[in-house]
């Protein structure tokens, strides 16, 4: 705490005066030692000036009498007061200056070729809200006055420049929401649901940037926001990494989505995630670090300089490195190393020209567009699948066999095994490419491959079934003749598996083959067995399921491609129409199996809350409810000691009918248990 001028005593005799640190190997200086900024009272000498408060012409009589009560509070109050213009014309060196001044007052301050010589503290003000965040003022101006009367050193800090005005924080152009601030405060929902609104104006510019080292980007972006350190620009809670502000260098974020998905997606993750680390970027965001910077866009944009508001085509940011003195009272890494130069840049994962010149100067898609790399790979091997070969043939054949003989095994593990083997994963998702293109050259193959492999399963599986003299309908092949929507999202699911697994190198495709021939080995072998079999239920059943999941395969990968960009929504909507229609068709009858297969699944559960509430008469356990007639059949296994009669039965029989309100036909089969 300051006491009166005339009873100070200063270390002049005997101890060096404090001096404003340069934070460059030196280890007498606290910010060297990391984010421990110590908090002690200043000792003064005869030698150096007293602190000067510099108070702003813009201040409010209220904020003046907050003030004067503060510096009396503090034993400070014999303190010389100033305008700026008045320190201006009448300045002092090594000078402690306690600034109660606006935003566009400190940038005269800051701008003075003098200002090396003065130790700079700020005082909070509602019109310097942009130095507060840069300097970490605190709010409450009694805080920050101790703060400013009681530190020791300062940190010599780096000021940033644009097109020759001083920036206090941050320089933001075009549309960069989410890469400050603002992201990570309460009315994060409010600025959502207002980006939501414009989502049709969202765009990229054409942006043009040249780093100090002559390095220049030619890229699009909704928008790029420069600073100096963290609390000038991005929020701490957002970025891993700390930006030290005297380091010699300037920061640069670009944000760059290639669709409004994208950015919504960034968006949230921003939000929500951890902070992300500078060496693993979203894929909307890069970055620049630079001692210098020129933008340049194509047309005059609107941009914001420390809430600012101008509109140019270039702006030429530069860092002039230490020179200002200023105590910051929040806790931040300073740089201890010199002589690193080099600038860093991030930028390779944006999209590339040709993307560039495909999403400038227009509204961003709703789905993105696929790069043309991912387009050329991924199209050579759609065409060489779409083509029949000897070992499709063979794996074909092969696969439909085991899965015949597993379902007649009634061995689930058999079946998987056929899965494994089974190649229709190649024409399928070629087939589903060539629909949402358009494309001929990839459809009319693609279908005579997979005609080819279903009549070749189909044979396969009804010669088998000839040959073998069993004709015991097993549970495996059961399962697969009373298809409900529960297949349907199977189908669905499976179909997304299999374009996602194509359309990305990492993910192994076979994995995603397994998913559909789950969808359409077994159903095609079990319409084989009914074909051998001349049985019309075990055929049409069967091909009920083949057939939904043949449409909702097809449907689902041409979906998932065109979310991937692979394929434009305009070019398939003929296609797509097509196979809505069909599956809306084959929906009708799996809605219904499937609201019986929920009446039977009630039945069961009804039942077996009173399968044990008489264990005079046995215990209940439900086989089997079948709803085919007017009348549901349930066969039920009756457990009991004693020997079983008709009058048993009956009271069962009035009890089951009594809880469920109709009558139903029962068979009962006992087991005697001791």
């Amino acid at each position: 705490m300051l006491v009166p001028a005339a009873k100070r005593t200063l270390p002049g005799s005997g101890a060096p005066s404090p001096r404003p640190c340069t934070h460059r190997n030196d280890p007498q200086c606290s910010a060297t030692r990391g984010p421990d900024l110590m908090l002690k009272r200043t000792p003064m000498t005869d030698a150096t000036p007293e602190p000067i408060v510099l108070i702003s012409e813009q201040a409010d009589p209220e904020t003046l009498a907050s003030l004067e009560a503060e510096l009396t509070k503090a034993e400070a109050s014999t303190l010389e007061r100033r305008t700026l213009d008045q320190w201006l014309a009448d300045t002092r060196p090594q000078t402690r200056l306690v600034c109660l001044l606006s935003d566009a007052e400190l940038r005269r301050l800051l701008t003075d070729e003098r200002v090396g010589d003065w130790q700079i503290a700020v005082l909070p003000l509602k019109t310097n809200r942009s130095a507060q965040v840069s300097f970490g003022v605190p709010a409450h101006l009694g805080q920050a006055l101790k703060g400013a009367l009681e530190m020791e050193n300062p940190t010599r800090i780096d000021l940033l420049t644009c097109n020759g005005q001083i920036m206090l924080g941050t320089l933001i152009v075009g549309n960069v929401w989410g890469l400050h601030a603002p992201i990570t405060k309460p009315h994060f929902w409010r600025d959502l649901i207002t980006t939501l609104g414009h989502l049709r104006s969202l765009r990229l510019q054409a942006f043009s940037i040249t780093t100090g080292k002559g390095q220049k980007q030619d890229l699009a972006a909704m928008g790029v926001t420069v600073f100096g350190h963290n609390f000038a620009g991005l929020s701490t809670t957002a970025i891993h990494q700390a930006l030290m502000p005297n380091d010699g260098r300037l920061n640069a974020f670009i944000l760059s989505p290639t669709s409004v998905l994208s950015h919504l997606w960034f968006l949230l993750k921003l939000r929500f995630q951890r902070p992300f680390s500078m060496r693993q970027l979203p894929d909307s965001m890069g970055f620049i670090r630079s001692q210098s910077l020129i933008i340049t866009s194509q047309h005059p944009l609107e941009s914001t300089l420390d809430g600012q508001t101008m509109e140019t085509s270039e702006w030429h940011i530069e860092v002039r490195q230490d020179a200002a003195a200023v105590f910051i009272n929040k806790r931040l890494e300073l740089s201890t190393e010199e002589g690193d130069t080099r600038d860093s840049l991030r930028t390779s994962h944006l999209p590339n020209l040709a993307a560039s010149r495909m999403l400038r100067d227009r509204p961003l898609p709703f789905l993105p567009h696929a790069a043309e790399a991912d387009f050329r790979e991924l199209f050579l091997t759609l065409r060489s699948n779409a083509e029949p070969s000897v070992p499709f043939v063979l794996l074909m054949i092969l696969s439909t066999l085991l899965a015949s003989t597993g379902l007649f095994l009634n061995s689930a593990s058999v079946i998987i095994g056929a899965m494994i083997l089974a190649p229709l994963m190649s024409p399928i998702i070629s087939l589903s490419m060539g629909i949402v293109r358009s494309d001929r050259s990839l459809v009319q193959p693609s279908l005579k491959t997979l005609a080819a492999g279903l009549s070749m399963g189909l044979v396969c599986a009804a010669i088998f079934a000839l040959l073998t003299p069993l004709r015991t309908l097993t549970p495996e092949m059961a399962g697969r003749l009373n298809p409900s929507l529960l297949d349907l999202m199977v189908a669905l699911l499976s179909g997304v598996a299999g374009a996602y697994a194509h359309a990305k190198e990492e993910i192994a495709r076979s994995l995603a083959g397994v998913a559909i021939a789950v969808a359409l080995v077994p159903p095609l072998a079990v319409v084989g067995i009914g074909v051998g079999w001349m049985d019309t239920a075990t055929m049409l059943g069967a091909s009920l399921l083949l057939i939904t999941n043949l449409i909702g395969i097809m449907l689902a990968s041409s979906a998932t491609f065109i979310m991937l960009g692979f394929a434009p929504i305009s070019r398939a909507r003929k296609a797509l129409r097509l196979s809505l229609v069909l599956m809306l068709l084959v929906t009708i009858p799996l809605s219904l199996r499937f609201d019986r297969m929920v009446d039977q699944n009630a039945i069961q559960d009804t039942l077996s809350r009173i399968a044990a509430n008489h264990p005079e008469d046995g215990i209940l356990d439900v086989r089997e409810v079948i709803l085919s007639g007017k009348k549901p059949l349930i066969r039920l296994d009756v457990r009991v000691q004693q020997d079983w009669n008709e009058t048993m039965m009956d009271r069962h029989k009035a009890r089951i009918e009594q809880t469920l309100g109709y009558p139903a036909d029962l068979e009962f089969s006992v087991v005697h248990v001791r």
